[in-house]
């Protein structure tokens, strides 16, 4: 009788048992291999700005407004420009693209003609103006102008956006476009002390719910900040007794009421008037209106720097 194949089924059953009951050595070098799963990043777009929705930025553009054509120069985002308005001469290079009219007189013919994707606007457009213009397909974007130096960074944020989307590098380049402005203000934070922006004879003042107004009241305090109507009576004016008195291109000392010469920014030469650039920046404002701050600091310095017949030399 032979025993071998009964010996080798046995062998057979044990090894099998063994690796059953997990008696069989296992390799523990063998590297156990993860995988991480990698969220994609989100998308920029869309993104809404103002009434409008935007799924992606704008291939061409058109704009009606000075200060709007600047920041999309500024921004980096000319080579969309394919319009301006009659008024949209900064930088210089932009004379160069075709004009559009204005926002209160659009050339709806040309607009239509250029057929911008986009026309931005700071300042209202008729109805039925808006109307032709989107039925070729050119959408309408009106951003209203900026009342505070915080409501102008938001517009360059708007601005930017419309190009970029909900960008990440978005606080950086704004911060960059200030930076010169905010290095005034904290500098020069109480260099007017009080003041009062007198915007015509009849005492017309910027209150602190303007741009000027509150541009200005980054270097003192506005004895206008709550003007009703944006009129201050003489009697308040006196009242409040302003260490200055900002005055438009248009002003002058001469031009006052005669009962404001006695006021001690009258007295003492704290009078500034202000030339056509800067009245023009704070009109139309951009992060150019740094100019305006460093106007206003080389006006102070220069009142308050006595003239040699004032402080003749103590030795002769």
């Amino acid at each position: 009788m032979k025993k071998t194949p009964v010996l080798i089924l046995a062998a057979a059953a044990m090894s099998a048992l063994m690796l059953f009951t997990g008696c069989a050595k296992v390799d523990e070098d063998i590297p156990v291999v993860t995988t991480t799963v990698t969220e994609p990043p989100p998308m920029p777009y869309p993104v809404t700005i103002g009434s409008l929705v935007f799924n992606n930025a704008p291939e061409s553009t058109a704009s009606l407004s000075p200060a709007i054509t600047e920041i999309i120069y500024e921004l980096g985002f000319a080579d969309s420009l394919t319009g301006r308005s009659e008024y949209c001469t900064y930088p210089e290079t932009a004379e160069k693209i075709a004009v559009l009219g204005s926002a209160a007189n659009p050339d709806v013919e040309a607009i239509i003609k250029n057929s911008p994707q986009l026309l931005i606007s700071q300042s209202p457009i008729a109805k039925k103006d808006i109307t032709a213009i989107e039925s070729a397909d050119t959408r309408v974007l009106i951003i209203p102008a900026p009342s505070s130096v915080e409501e102008l960074s938001q517009l360059y944020s708007s601005i930017y956006r419309v190009f970029t989307g909900d960008n990440d590098d978005e606080t950086e380049i704004i911060s960059s476009c200030f930076s010169k402005l905010e290095a005034s203000f904290k500098k020069n934070h109480d260099l007017l002390e009080s003041y009062v922006y007198l915007l015509s004879d009849d005492l017309s003042a910027a209150s602190d719910n303007t741009f000027a107004g509150n541009f200005f009241s980054h270097f003192g305090t506005n004895c206008a900040a709550n003007t009703d109507g944006n009129i201050i009576t003489a009697e308040e004016l006196l009242n409040a007794d302003p260490q200055w008195l900002i005055l438009p291109p248009y002003m002058s000392q001469e031009s006052l009421p005669e009962e404001l010469l006695e006021l001690t920014a009258v007295s003492e030469g704290h009078i500034i008037t202000l030339d056509e650039e800067t009245a023009t920046l704070l009109e139309r404002p951009t992060s150019r209106i740094y100019l305006a701050a460093e106007y206003i600091c080389n006006a102070v310095n220069s009142a308050d720097t006595p003239s040699e017949t004032e402080n003749p030399a103590s030795e002769e």
